[in-house]
């Protein structure tokens, strides 16, 4: 798999789940089960409590090509970001729609490169 730059991707995950916020520890686990569940391969920071920009930074520097972001207004509506890496374009996206979402965005990326 290469990246948007032509790079080879230094690992296989699709998404990683981030968090704007500290003490997210839980729903940070939360997302990533459903992910895991749903068959996505996700990663997340093993921090406790990791800089956003730090986060964002690995992705672009490993190849991931999406985001998850969760902040405290997103759980309080039931909806998280998901962001592309490459563009930095987000949106909002309904937890139970997430897999599905992922799996769109990541068939369009395919389909891009």
């Amino acid at each position: 798999d290469a990246n948007a730059s032509g790079n080879i991707r230094a690992t296989e995950t699709d998404v990683m789940v981030i968090v704007a916020h500290k003490n997210l520890i839980a729903p940070r686990l939360e997302v990533a089960q459903e992910l895991w569940d749903a068959k996505i391969k996700t990663a997340f920071s093993h921090k406790n409590q990791p800089k956003l920009l730090d986060q964002l930074q690995y992705c672009e520097n490993t190849g991931i090509p999406l985001a998850v972001m969760i902040g405290d207004s997103e759980l309080q509506r039931g909806v998280v970001k998901l962001r592309r890496i490459g563009t930095r374009a987000e949106r909002e996206v309904a937890r139970a729609e997430l897999p599905a979402e992922i799996r769109s965005e990541l068939a369009a990326l395919q389909q891009e490169a």
